[in-house]
């Protein structure tokens, strides 16, 4: 089963700063427009896990790139 990866600039909560963080075995994503958030649930974690949550709040770029059966997300 293909999964995912990441690199993610972003804030992840109150005064954490991720720089050029890599995140591997993506499972999913979504965006919570509301809240301004970008969540990774990952290969490993069962579904009761809470997922990694990334601020969306400054951001500039958000991209996702299919590369074959690849998926590579960056967010700066």
């Amino acid at each position: 089963m293909p999964s995912g990866s990441a690199t993610v600039t972003a804030k992840y909560g109150p005064g954490f700063q991720a720089t050029a963080k890599v995140i591997s075995g993506i499972k999913s994503f979504s965006v919570d427009i509301e809240r301004s958030v970008l969540m990774f649930h990952l290969v490993n974690s069962d579904m009761t896990s809470p997922p990694l949550e990334y601020d969306l709040v400054g951001v500039t770029t958000f991209t996702v790139v299919i590369a074959a059966t690849n998926f590579t997300i960056t967010v700066s």
